[in-house]
């Protein structure tokens, strides 16, 4: 299937071998080790997955400031096909903080 002519195709930062993935927040294309997986817990509650082992659907951002995007958004309800539930920001916040001081380097540097 053909891409419209008229619709450029969109760039990929650090092209490079590897799955690419958009974060839920600013729409940025990246690498899949650069950004910061979410998912869907045994609880029903939005979790990190740092490791990128829990199953189903993952949600993916790149920055802190993309989390406040993605909540003002609703993008995790549509990343997640409406299973999400609640969202609570405080919750992901400090999720995304603990983990932050664990990966320097490795994603999450912000857009």
């Amino acid at each position: 299937m053909r891409r419209p002519a008229g619709r450029p195709r969109p760039e990929v930062q650090n092209a490079g071998s590897g799955p690419v993935r958009t974060c839920v927040g600013c729409g940025s294309r990246r690498q899949q080790a650069e950004l910061t997986r979410f998912v869907i817990g045994p609880g029903g509650a939005i979790e990190v997955d740092r490791k990128r082992r829990l199953p189903g659907r993952g949600a993916y951002l790149c920055g802190a400031g993309c989390l406040t995007a993605a909540l003002k958004r609703k993008a995790f309800g549509r990343a997640f096909r409406g299973k999400a539930g609640q969202v609570d920001p405080s919750q992901l916040g400090q999720a995304w903080e603990q983990g932050d001081g664990e990966r320097r380097g490795a994603g999450g540097s912000g857009c």
